[in-house]
């Protein structure tokens, strides 16, 4: 993960920052990502304080995040502390790896591609859910601006400013899902836009 995306002043407030930049729709595009997974076997992504706990109750999960701060909160109860860019699990570990709003503080695409493809079972299954910049120009530039003064005045009001652009500039980092998931080795991927202007993403990458 990404050394910026430090979000231990944060922690206590990240999933309500999710929940207000995705117009309070991101529970159930988490439950909606969650019924593609399949086996038993999950890794949690970039967990956090565990905001998709509800939605993975049926599987046997390990929550895995950078942050110990952020997993002290989780209620998950196997809990790793670790990084997407190397995975502290064996080969063939997991029938399914679920990642939600996180992907876009990945410090090294190409290395956690190669990781979750190399923790994951020979049918396994990444599902990957996060937000984006809207495609057509217009709708784009509405989105950065509105996120633009959303996240900036939140981090004036809480004095963590430093937090919430990175939040901000997280959104610009990757190109738009149609292209940078064509890096990775995975034999199918599916991608299918969500929310107003289609500012979210669900891609489902079997291995």
């Amino acid at each position: 993960m990404s050394q910026s995306a430090n979000f231990s002043k944060i922690y206590k407030f990240y999933d309500g920052i999710n929940s207000l930049l995705t117009l309070g729709f991101d529970k159930s595009w988490r439950n909606k990502a969650s019924l593609n997974l399949k086996g038993k076997k999950v890794l949690d992504l970039g967990s956090g304080t565990g905001a998709a706990a509800k939605q993975l109750i049926n599987y046997e999960v390990t929550a895995l995040d950078p942050d110990e701060n952020m997993l002290s909160l989780n209620e998950i109860k196997n809990k790793v502390v670790g990084s997407a860019e190397k995975l502290p699990f064996e080969d063939n570990s997991f029938d399914g790896v679920y990642c939600a709003f996180v992907w876009r503080n990945i410090t090294d695409m190409d290395k956690s591609f190669a990781e979750i493809k190399r923790v994951l079972k020979e049918d396994g299954v990444f599902v990957l859910l996060d937000m984006t910049r809207p495609v057509n120009i217009f709708t784009k530039t509405l989105h950065q601006i509105a996120t633009f003064f959303t996240l900036h005045l939140i981090g004036i009001i809480t004095l963590n400013l430093k937090q919430y652009r990175f939040l901000h500039t997280s959104l610009d980092k990757l190109d738009p899902p149609e292209v940078f998931l064509k890096q990775s080795d995975f034999n199918e991927i599916s991608i299918q836009r969500m929310g107003i202007f289609g500012f979210v993403y669900l891609a489902v990458l079997n291995n």
